[in-house]
């Protein structure tokens, strides 16, 4: 398996992160890396804009050899792109199965031009979103993975098994909600151990906020994966949503799963009723 990833760079000190979570994943998945950035508005001084494309152009390279020598086998190739930012990342999210950016904690934010980057592609992107925190000092074991009862939920869960999978590693699901485990998480997980059997399943009840259960699940973690709805981001933040919430905390990386245009089948073939 082959996945397209497309790695972003924005200038900041996280980049570093980004590219290291890029090359450790190579262990488990065979990959094909863009490394790109976006030149967006610079000032009109004669010449500047020219010498900020030569140098941005520098940087690419740099880490597209650092990566053709970690990863002999992959394709590393250095697109640059011009715009806004946001809009270029998410055009280009169109064609790869994850976007890898870094990005530094987050402790306060007012208004949508202080964002970081990740909470501004966070839920829009149509792949796969990898948040790398700057936190972040690489290994980890084991996938966690936050489930709701509704298709965002679903995408996490989905891409998370995958993820555990093929990482051999634990699947630990937490519960996004309050009160008793519901039984369609129950069927969820049997429907995971029944088509990943090398993979060993936990469910964890949650008796805190959403976001704080599964922060603390995930200490240790090699990742963690939410679902997202794909609202705009200042409506999620304002709104509390846990996938902000926890891409603005975790200390590990975070992948964010859009809710996919057609329905997800955990296990096709697998009936409820096989599993009770």
């Amino acid at each position: 398996m082959t996945d397209h990833v497309i790695l972003a760079l924005d200038g900041g000190a996280a980049n570093a992160v980004a590219e290291r979570w890029v090359a450790e994943r190579w262990r488990h998945f065979g990959v094909d890396v863009e490394v790109t950035t976006v030149l967006e508005h610079v000032p009109l001084a004669a010449g500047y804009p020219d010498v900020e494309r030569d140098r941005r152009r520098e940087r690419l390279d740099r880490v597209a050899e650092r990566l053709r020598e970690r990863l002999p086998d992959a394709t590393v190739r250095v697109v640059m792109r011009q715009g806004d930012i946001v809009d270029e990342l998410l055009d280009a999210s169109r064609s790869a199965n994850l976007v890898v950016i870094g990005m530094t904690y987050v402790d306060a934010i007012d208004e949508l031009a202080h964002l970081p980057l990740g909470l501004r592609l966070a839920g829009r992107t149509k792949g796969v979103l990898v948040v790398v925190p700057t936190a972040w000092e690489g290994g980890g074991t084991g996938v966690v993975a936050g489930w709701d009862m509704d298709a965002a939920g679903e995408a996490a869960m989905a891409f998370a098994a995958r993820e555990a999978r093929h990482a051999a590693s634990a699947l630990t699901i937490v519960h996004a909600g309050h009160g008793d485990l519901p039984r369609d998480l129950e069927l969820a997980a049997e429907r995971i151990r029944a088509s990943h059997p090398e993979t060993p399943v936990n469910v964890v009840p949650n008796e805190r906020s959403a976001a704080d259960a599964i922060l603390e699940t995930a200490r240790g973690a090699a990742l963690v994966v939410v679902g997202s709805r794909g609202r705009g981001p200042l409506e999620d933040l304002f709104l509390g949503s846990v996938s902000e919430h926890v891409l603005a905390r975790s200390s590990v990386p975070v992948a964010v799963a859009p809710v996919p245009a057609e329905p997800i089948d955990v296990s096709p073939g697998l009936e409820d009723e096989d599993l009770m």
